[in-house]
């Protein structure tokens, strides 16, 4: 049997490799698809944090009472204040600016005589849309309060007076992280993503022409009437589903792992994925893919066109990258959770991205959640791959 499983498996790969349209959409995408999550996220992070850490300029009344000092504060943090003609509250109320701030008069004679000083911070949040506005007051807050403490500091000098006493405990924060965890908590978020869309998406135009597809060209027949068993058919299709879905999975990842790590270490975190999350990604993510390449070959074997076929996978699609979302944005805890199919694998990546190393028992459980699924739904499939089903269906 295992003669007719390996020239079945042979005879699909290389119909699947005289496809050029198929083989350019499973090797071609998936590097793109890498090289696309390794660059342009990196990128698009260092544009925010550039937009974040540009000069800052704000509308404002009333800068002639402002305290000297407190502008040359302003001035170190980046922040300008831009003399403004007519009615800035109005302007702030319609959405056409986003902040202004507004000092009244008598500021500077206040702080010299030591009486509480105000200012007035007008925004709007809805100005510039979602994504266009949205002014924060951070680095100005950051900016006043370095103002007050220079100032309190001169006011207690004066009278004698330690400034250490407003401060009876110093917290001086250490980060533990080390360069693999950094690493890899930068793509942990990215990674489940990937191998959920790949391995949902990798195989599946195989799985379809090698089922629905030879049902719509009428060559399934005639691979029905030669001497292999029913159990061979099945598994020689199984492998070459298995196999081209296996492929996206190795490129991408690969891809995203090389790009990373060649790019700039300020484009691309502290460093790039580190070694043993591709290894952790891939030995989650192949048995992953059987399970996936096992659900793809019933549902197509179901449809009679190749079309209908499309439409039935839609479901298992999203049943897959779902749990992949899901784990990217709230990593596991438990370590059992490694164990259930489909989520387990996405989990046990979270776990490893968090601890900065390989961790066996989750990769363990990882496998044996998806070998054990494969193995409850195999028997289903193989009853499917009966001739007096295919050939009823067809």
């Amino acid at each position: 049997m295992l003669r007719d499983v390996m020239n079945i498996w042979r005879k699909e790969l290389m119909d699947t490799v005289r496809d050029r349209k198929g083989m350019t959409q499973a090797i071609v995408i998936p590097l793109v698809i890498g090289i696309f999550y390794a660059s342009f996220t990196p990128m698009l992070m260092k544009a925010m944090t550039a937009r974040r850490e540009k000069p800052l300029t704000i509308p404002a009344q009333g800068i002639a009472y402002a305290d000297a000092r407190l502008l040359d504060t302003f001035g170190r943090y980046g922040i300008t204040l831009e003399e403004y003609e007519g009615d800035l509250e109005a302007v702030i109320q319609d959405a056409k600016r986003e902040s202004g701030l507004v000092f009244e008069p008598g500021f500077t004679e206040d702080v010299s005589e030591e009486r509480p000083a105000t200012a007035r911070l007008l925004t709007n949040s809805t100005a510039g849309g979602i994504f266009g506005g949205g002014f924060s007051d951070t680095r100005l807050q950051l900016a006043v309060g370095a103002y007050n403490q220079m100032v309190v500091a001169e006011r207690m000098a004066a009278r004698e007076v330690d400034p250490a006493i407003l401060v009876p405990v110093a917290l001086n924060a250490e980060d533990l992280a080390t360069p693999e965890q950094r690493g890899a908590f930068f793509a942990s978020f990215y990674l489940s993503i990937l191998v959920a869309v790949t391995v949902a998406q990798g195989g599946l135009f195989v799985a379809i022409d090698v089922t629905a597809g030879e049902k719509e060209r009428g060559t399934l027949e005639s691979l029905l009437v030669t001497p292999a068993s029913d159990i061979a058919v099945f598994l020689g299709k199984l492998g070459a589903v298995f196999t081209i879905s296996v492929i996206p999975l190795v490129l991408t990842l690969t891809a995203y792992w090389a790009v990373s790590n060649v790019m700039p270490p300020n484009m691309a975190g502290d460093s790039g994925l580190p070694g043993f999350m591709l290894t952790a990604s891939l030995l989650t993510g192949m048995p992953l893919a059987l399970v996936v390449s096992v659900a793809q070959m019933m549902i197509s074997v179901r449809a009679r066109t190749f079309r209908d076929a499309q439409s039935g996978a839609t479901p298992l699609i999203f049943a897959v990258m779902i749990p992949g979302f899901v784990a990217a944005f709230s990593q596991a805890k438990a370590l059992w959770s490694c164990l259930i199919p489909v989520y387990g694998p996405f989990a046990a990546m979270g776990r490893m991205a968090q601890a900065g190393g390989l961790q066996w028992d989750a990769m363990g459980l990882s496998a044996a959640g998806s070998l054990i699924a494969a193995a409850m739904v195999l028997p289903v499939a193989m009853k499917m791959f009966t001739r007096e089903t295919l050939l009823y269906r067809s």
